[in-house]
Parts: structure tokens; C-alpha cells; sequence
């Protein structure tokens, strides 16, 4: 049996970090991040014909995306929000999907998912471990400012609109506090891993 675990967090708590460590360990990752932003910067019809029948047609241009535009609007209108959400979530799933097709059972004891909302989006289900990136608030913010066209209003937006970590922890089955320097965080994962292993063995 390949073991599915689900990894997750809010911004700026060092998902890439630990999915580019992971890898690196020869460990297969399936990156939602990493799909969604492939689906923005290369966009195809059925993107634009969803951008275009929610009222998001003007983050169009010479087919590109303007997606700073998109989260602005999005974050000021719950329905938009919601539509758009509900595509670019069938889409990583069809991705995901083919990642498990090509991975299970081929002497992969573990699989990871890297999903950022993985409780917003219901997907606990899918996962038999999750590990919970944890960071506090005014690290995330300022790990956060660090990025290119971010602000702090629209930080604390998107923080506001992912569940509270007080919830997270409770549902989660492995915290990893991940303000703490890189070294310890991979220490952890491999922990983690270990501690699976183990109980599956």
C-alpha cells in the first residue's frame, strides 16, 4: 500500500522549501502551487472562458493573465471568489489524480500532496497523514513582504481567508514549526516520515 500524506499551511510557512527538500531526497510531490501557476502563466480557452463568464475579463491581456488583478477582485467579491476557485480546483485535481495513477504502488511507500488549502478545500479525505506547516502571524507577514507584488493589506486578506491554525493543529497529525531555522524543519520532515514508516511497517 502506498501511504497518501498531505501537507499544508498558510502563506509563507515554507511549503516550497520542504517540497524542494523532499524532492531533492528523492521523494515524489505532487505541488499544488506549482500546477496553479502553471494553469496562470499558461493559460488556455477554458481559463479564459471562465475569466470572461465570472466578470473577470479586464485580468485579460494579448492572452495573458493579470493575476494581481484577479486577487484583488476576488478578495471583495465572495461569488467570483467561488467560481474561480471551483475550476482551478478541478483542474489541480485532475492533475493530482494522474500523479497518484503514476506513482501508486510503484515502490513508493509514500506519496506527499502539497495543498495549501487542503482544509478549505475538503480534502482531508484523501490524505491518511497530514503535516501542518506551522509559522506564527507576524512571521508570516514578514516572510511574506519579502515577495514581489504583495502588500501587507492583501497578506492579511488572504490570512483572513484561509481557516484559523487553532483549527489546523486539531485536525492535523504532525505540526512542524517552521520559523525555526531550515535545518530543524527538514530534521522534522524526515521525523515525520519515519514515525509513518514505522506504523505502516
Amino acid at each position: 500500500m502506498t501511504i497518501f500524506v498531505g501537507i499544508t499551511g498558510g502563506i509563507a510557512t515554507g511549503k516550497s522549501t520542504i517540497v524542494k527538500f523532499l524532492q531533492k531526497n528523492g521523494y515524489k510531490v505532487h505541488d499544488s502551487d506549482f500546477v496553479v501557476k502553471k494553469i496562470y502563466s499558461q493559460p488556455n480557452k477554458k481559463l479564459f472562458g471562465v475569466l470572461k463568464k465570472i466578470g473577470l475579463s479586464g485580468s485579460i491581456r494579448n492572452k495573458r493573465i493579470n493575476k494581481r488583478l484577479i486577487r484583488d477582485e476576488i478578495f471583495s467579491n465572495k461569488l467570483k471568489k467561488k467560481k474561480l476557485e471551483k475550476f482551478i480546483h478541478k483542474e489541480v485535481r485532475i492533475s493530482r489524480n494522474l500523479f497518484i495513477k503514476k506513482n501508486k504502488n510503484k515502490k513508493n511507500k509514500i506519496i506527499f500532496f502539497d495543498i495549501p488549502l487542503l482544509f478549505e478545500a475538503k480534502l482531508t479525505h484523501i490524505c491518511h497523514y497530514i503535516i501542518l506547516l506551522y509559522t506564527p502571524k507576524k512571521t508570516k507577514i514578514e516572510r511574506a513582504l519579502k515577495r514581489k507584488n504583495i502588500n501587507k493589506e492583501t497578506i492579511i486578506k488572504i490570512i483572513k481567508n484561509q481557516i484559523d491554525d487553532k483549527i489546523k493543529k486539531k485536525k492535523s497529525d504532525y505540526i512542524i514549526n517552521t520559523s525555526k531555522p531550515k535545518k530543524h524543519s527538514f530534521k522534522m520532515i524526515l521525523g515525520v516520515i519515519s514515525n509513518i514508516l514505522e506504523q505502516n511497517a
